[in-house]
């Protein structure tokens, strides 16, 4: 009786620790499955990082190159603008006076008509020479070259050349009584100063010709040269 009771405790006890390793193995098992399963997922958020990156790079390498596309597009275009306006630039230089020549060329052509009638008349060779001179005026009105009206104004050193000091009945002293050779500005710059005589006032005798040289030049123009 004893032993059939101790055998019935075995098998329990056997049937128990059967049941515990079963019970261990699912365990086991259920830890491994979720390891593997966290494992999984690692991989899985491992690899979609890395294709992020990867992605990532690639637009950045496209961004990259569309960019230094673009700047090669600019440097070149700004060449072309920098050779573009060079080449204005010399034309301007070289051919900026084409019109005033074909003005000028006309000129000629009436200077040798006045020459061709000179042989028969001297009057009309005159008359000729006259409306070269007008047409020649209007030529420089036409380009902005205007003559420079300085009798009797007073002394500019911006337009005017000093040539020498003489006395003036007309004019007061500092002021322009001759002019030696006419000055021309174009457009608001000056072209050629107008080389004029100054008053020194007016005589104070008759005999003020007399401080006159020989020559007919004042003594001051020779002190000064």
């Amino acid at each position: 009786m004893n032993d059939e009771n101790n055998n019935e405790i075995s098998s329990k006890e056997d049937i128990e620790e059967n049941s515990n390793e079963v019970k261990e193995t699912e365990k086991k098992k259920s830890l491994d499955e979720n390891e593997i399963k966290e494992e999984s997922d690692s991989d899985k958020k491992e690899d979609s990082s890395i294709d992020k990156q990867e992605s990532t790079k690639e637009e950045l390498e496209n961004q990259l190159e569309e960019a230094q596309d673009k700047i090669l597009r600019v440097l070149a275009e700004n060449e072309n603008v920098r050779k573009q306006s060079e080449k204005n630039r010399i034309d301007m230089v070289k051919y900026g006076v084409q019109p005033l020549a074909r003005e000028l060329v006309n000129v000629v052509d009436n200077f040798e008509r006045a020459l061709t009638i000179g042989n028969s008349s001297q009057e009309k060779t005159l008359e000729g020479f006259e409306l070269i001179y007008k047409e020649v005026l209007q030529i420089l009105e036409k380009f902005s070259i205007k003559k420079i009206d300085a009798l009797g104004s007073t002394f500019d050193a911006n337009l005017h050349q000093a040539m020498f000091e003489k006395p003036s009945k007309e004019f007061d002293t500092g002021r322009i009584c001759e002019i030696v050779q006419d000055g021309y500005t174009f457009h608001d710059r000056l072209l050629r100063p107008a080389m004029v005589g100054i008053s020194k006032g007016k005589e104070k005798n008759n005999n003020a010709e007399d401080s006159l040289n020989a020559d007919g030049e004042d003594p001051l123009d020779e002190e000064a040269k």
